[in-house]
C-alpha cells in the first residue's frame, strides 16, 4: 500500500490521472488490511491532491470511494467511547 501510494502521488504530479487514479484504488482496497499510519497518510495527500483536479472525468470518478475509504479506515482506527 505504501508504494502504491507514493506512486499514485508520482503520477498525479506528472498529471497522469488516469494512472494515478487506477493505482490509488489498487492501493485504497489495501485500507482493510493494511493498518499502516504511514501509508494512510500518503492516501490523505493524494486525497488533497486530486481535490485540486476534480474536473478530470478519472478523479470525480475515484475520488469519491477513496475519501469514502479514508473515512471509514478513519472510523474504525478510533477507540470505543
Amino acid at each position: 500500500m505504501f508504494e502504491g501510494a507514493w506512486l499514485a502521488l508520482g503520477h498525479t504530479a506528472r498529471g497522469e490521472l488516469e494512472l494515478a487514479c487506477e493505482v490509488g484504488q489498487i492501493a485504497a482496497r489495501r485500507l482493510e488490511t493494511v493498518h499502516s499510519p504511514r501509508s494512510t497518510a500518503l492516501l490523505r495527500q493524494l486525497a488533497v491532491a486530486l481535490r485540486r483536479r476534480q474536473r478530470n472525468s478519472y478523479v470525480s470518478g475515484f475520488l469519491p470511494s477513496l475519501e469514502q475509504a479514508l473515512a471509514q479506515h478513519g472510523a474504525a482506527q478510533r477507540p470505543p467511547r
